[in-house]
């Protein structure tokens, strides 16, 4: 995976923001300068998941922390936890869930592997009309659309679906998420299937969120609380 960092001005906490499939660091920077408070953390943000592995300067960095806290959205819950972190404190999860091929957990199969088999620039336009449903005409919007190719995105969806379904996924985490917040009007993850995935894990129902979570929240402070 891809990590960079968003601030980096020397605090105590760190926040990792695992972002979703296909996407890049504008959506981490745009959070991070729309807030309406100042965040407590140095910020990272993961993403392209072509290798799960977590990049060894970033595990490093990690150990000079007091705290690491991590927020992952959609496919970047899955890529979380088994992205080999260690010391994670509070953990949410946005619109995903630990189990993202799966008829009544996640995504259903069905849907997964045809988006995968036929991802293309005019897919993938169809697609955000989806993600960002009740948002499309938002002047935001170019200010966090991922800026990486459509052929890149399929690369990483292929190799998603490669370790979702074999052993090239990795151990499991020893850490759960603390929370879970499920988008109502979620057409990627369906909301039903959130719930059930999240069974027994504090959730979080905002009825008018769809797959893009983010214009809903005032930061990342709000996320965490």
């Amino acid at each position: 995976m891809k990590a960079e960092w968003i601030v980096r001005d020397g605090r105590q906490d760190l926040l990792l923001f695992f972002n979703g499939w296909g996407m890049d660091r504008r959506t981490a920077e745009w959070m991070a300068s729309a807030a309406q408070a100042p965040s407590r953390h140095d910020l990272v943000v993961a993403y392209d998941y072509r290798d799960i592995a977590l990049p060894e300067w970033l595990r490093a960095e990690m150990e000079k922390y007091r705290s690491v806290q991590l927020v992952a959205w959609s496919l970047g819950v899955w890529a979380a936890l088994h992205a080999g972190l260690e010391g994670i404190g509070r953990a949410v999860a946005i619109n995903g869930t630990p189990f993202p091929v799966d008829p009544t957990r996640g995504i259903p199969p069905v849907i997964f592997q045809g988006t995968l088999d036929n991802w293309s620039d005019a897919t993938r336009n169809r697609f955000e009309r989806r993600m960002f449903a009740g948002s499309e005409h938002d002047v935001r919007l170019d200010a966090v659309r991922s800026l990486r190719s459509s052929a890149e995105q399929k690369e990483e969806l292929r190799s998603i679906a490669v370790a979702v379904g074999g052993e090239d996924a990795g151990q499991a985490s020893s850490w759960s998420f603390s929370k879970a917040v499920i988008g109502g009007r979620d057409l990627v993850f369906p909301p039903e299937n959130q719930h059930v995935a999240w069974r027994g894990t504090d959730t979080v129902l905002i009825g008018e969120m769809p797959h893009f979570p983010f214009f809903h929240h005032a930061g990342w402070e709000e996320i965490l609380s």
